[in-house]
């Protein structure tokens, strides 16, 4: 008998780092004994939810795994859920956008553990080892001396807080619906999960999904798959099964290829004629996203950082030296430009500032004017935008300015980068800014703009704001953040 086809087993593309040590490989072993069959890509995904440091902590705090639909995505996280609950003693959380999601993943665990004597005798007894009650389903299970000890809880998400218990392990399903609001919601659970003395229970997130549609109003899984393919240290670790863009649906040998390469089930549980009947009656865009895992562009609307998160980095008392390194940015149709300043002090975190926005309507002299009055104390000066940039660079020369040393002209790849990290400054509130109303604008009203093909982003102006201001400011903390010299300086306006 010829072998049945199988679909790719292995991510079309995946962050996942290095580790220690993991009991995936025995846990995939045990629950087989129990009659449980994985395929090689969920036997992966317990080996990479279990994987482990030298210390014993997780290896990973966020994991991502994003597929077409019907492609077994939770499954694998189901019996993650009882191994950590059964096995290790932890808490756990199972948490989806639709109630009957949670409902299915309450039945499936629960008959999986009644099933089998071993873990029935786990279960709490008098009957307190299942609770059933619509909307407060939970598995409660006990240790060698009968004392309380593992569980698992589902919970269908909203903007209010989980219950009152706190979980090492939260699993989140259908995470391309889960909105910056439910994760602050749920998060804090994990907060008083920590024993720090102990280094295996610090608390981990897998976050379980497929590629939003454009109504879909969540924005964590987006922006996750955005910074897992535009940050090249990210800590979170992403693995997806994806196509990166439409294909020609009319040849229909080459998309049949393209579905065995982006879902594992090929062969397992989706037939080759059930993906043949979706590509001629499915939307060529809807086709790729639902069934080739295709990410499409993220709406022009998205706001990366938040209103409050910005208004948390504001601070009454800004250094008053530090290493200053500065950032000119022209806008794309060349009529204005904007100038910042990032301090960064010995102690504290660095402060960005806007020095001057002006119009071009005379050329770029003022910027060159005042780059080449700093030139002597500042750590270093980014210049980006098009044509005027080398305007600029060719006026500094003419100046006597050493552009080469103290100029820096950035990539497309580091625009990406210095966005990104000042995005994720400002939600750290690992930033400062003095509260300038335009900055304060572009900062909260500016929309991201794609730049180049793996996922990375720039700001875009609105109405109400300019997209420069921050830009010039994001460069010139990355800047800051990248290259540091030894000289001090007082910071400049004028």
């Amino acid at each position: 008998m010829a072998t049945r086809r199988r679909g790719r087993q292995e991510p079309t593309f995946s962050t996942v780092g290095a580790w220690g040590y993991t009991d995936g490989e025995y846990a995939a072993s045990m629950f087989r004994r129990y009659g449980v069959r994985f395929y090689e890509s969920q036997e992966l995904e317990l080996s990479v939810f279990l994987a482990r440091g030298g210390d014993g902590a997780f290896a990973a705090k966020t994991i991502c795994i994003s597929k077409p639909r019907q492609n077994g995505k939770s499954f694998a996280a189901r019996f993650y859920a009882v191994w950590m609950a059964a096995i290790e003693g932890k808490h756990v959380l199972f948490s989806a956008h639709h109630g009957k999601t949670v409902r299915k993943m309450f039945k499936e665990i629960r008959g999986f553990v009644e099933g089998n004597a071993d873990f029935t005798a786990m279960l709490k007894p008098g009957g307190q080892g299942v609770y059933k009650a619509a909307g407060s389903e939970g598995l409660y299970f006990v240790d060698e001396d009968g004392d309380d000890a593992g569980l698992i809880e589902f919970q269908t998400r909203t903007n209010s807080a989980a219950r009152g218990e706190t979980y090492q392990v939260i699993i989140v399903d259908e995470a391309q619906e889960l909105t910056d609001e439910q994760l602050e919601a749920m998060k804090p659970t994990t907060f008083a999960a920590s024993d720090v003395d102990e280094a295996d229970s610090d608390p981990q997130m897998i976050y379980l999904g497929t590629p939003p549609n454009a109504k879909c109003p969540g924005t964590v899984f987006r922006d996750y798959h955005d910074r897992a393919h535009s940050e090249p240290d990210t800590p979170i670790w992403w693995m997806e099964w994806a196509v990166e863009e439409i294909p020609d649906m009319s040849d229909k040998a080459a998309v049949l290829e393209l579905a065995y390469e982006t879902n594992p089930a090929m062969g397992y549980r989706i037939k080759e004629s059930t993906m043949l009947d979706a590509m001629g009656t499915m939307r060529a865009d809807g086709f790729a996203r639902e069934c080739l895992g295709w990410w499409s562009a993220a709406p022009v609307a998205v706001h990366p950082i938040a209103a409050a998160d910005w208004q948390e980095c504001l601070t009454a008392c800004p250094p008053g030296h530090g290493d200053a390194t500065y950032a000119v940015k022209f806008s794309p149709d060349g009529l204005t430009g904007a100038l910042a300043v990032c301090l960064a002090p010995p102690e504290g975190p660095p402060l960005v500032e806007v020095v001057e926005s002006r119009a071009l309507t005379h050329g770029v002299g003022w910027f060159a004017e005042f780059v080449a009055d700093v030139a002597d104390v500042a750590s270093s000066v980014v210049v980006d935008g098009r044509s005027n940039a080398q305007n600029l660079v060719d006026r500094l020369s003419d100046m006597g300015v050493d552009v080469e040393g103290l100029l820096h002209h950035p990539t497309t790849a580091e625009v990406v980068a210095a966005c990104s990290s000042f995005v994720e400054a400002t939600r750290d509130h690992s930033i400062a800014h003095i509260g300038q109303p335009a900055l304060d604008d572009a900062a909260t009203m500016c929309r991201k703009r794609r730049i180049g093909s793996g996922g990375g982003y720039g700001f875009e102006s609105t109405e109400k704001a300019d997209a420069t201001l921050l830009e010039a400011c994001a460069l010139a903390y990355w800047r800051a953040m990248s290259t540091r010299r030894d000289t001090a300086s007082e910071l400049r306006i004028a």
